[in-house]
């Protein structure tokens, strides 16, 4: 009787109450969701936060979704059940951490954009590639000039998201990454406004914004 009481106690809140975490997917999929925050909920810089593996309680989802603020649409109890965002609310508690690149061999050889060349270990081409207070000037000039009518003079946001600590969440070659291929509503710059130094090292610049 003891070892089935463990069991039972073993089995996540969503799958005990019949929450069916599939269903949810399919749910996410089906009201759009994933068109702003992404078919893993992994969110985007331009259209919309991320929801795993972070999620807000079921209770704060739903006062979001029932009245958000910004540019999410609301989603009344007729569009969208409270049972429905419950299996939704499944769906992203039930995804998994991501990754580290570090556990990743494709991405361990250039872990944070810095790329190992022979003979040199990953940690002597971070410490080349610290950027000069140069870079960071030029870089700060070049955030000024194309990103800060959205982002804000100081990243704070403003059109587009605040970038206040993103090089701490997302590192900079996914910020370079971003910046050459955007999504959402930000505009391609790169190559035809920006060029690649351009990009290196504004990426570098917003990577410090605190």
């Amino acid at each position: 009787m003891m070892a089935i009481a463990l069991v039972v106690s073993a089995v996540p809140i969503a799958q005990a109450a019949g929450v069916d975490d599939n269903a949810g997917r399919a749910l996410f999929v089906s009201k759009g969701c994933f068109e702003c925050h992404g078919y893993v909920a992994q969110g985007s810089l331009m259209t919309g936060p991320s929801l795993a593996p972070n999620t807000p309680s079921l209770d704060a989802m739903r006062a979001y979704v029932r009245a958000p603020k910004r540019l999410m649409p609301p989603y009344s109890e007729k569009i969208l059940s409270d049972d429905d965002l419950s299996r939704i609310h499944a769906y992203l508690i039930s995804l998994p951490e991501p990754r580290s690149p570090a556990g990743i061999a494709l991405l361990a050889a250039d872990a944070g954009g810095l790329k190992a060349t022979e003979g040199t270990t990953i940690a002597e081409a971070a410490r080349s590639a610290i950027p000069s207070a140069a870079e960071l000037t030029h870089g700060q000039a070049v955030f000024a000039a194309h990103c800060a009518a959205c982002h804000g003079a100081e990243g704070s946001g403003g059109v587009g998201p605040s970038l206040r600590g993103i090089g701490v969440r997302m590192g900079i070659a996914a910020i370079e990454a971003q910046v050459r291929s955007p999504s959402g509503a930000m505009p391609a710059l790169f190559p035809t406004v920006i060029s690649a130094t351009d990009v290196r090292d504004a990426s570098r610049y917003v990577a410090t914004l605190k």
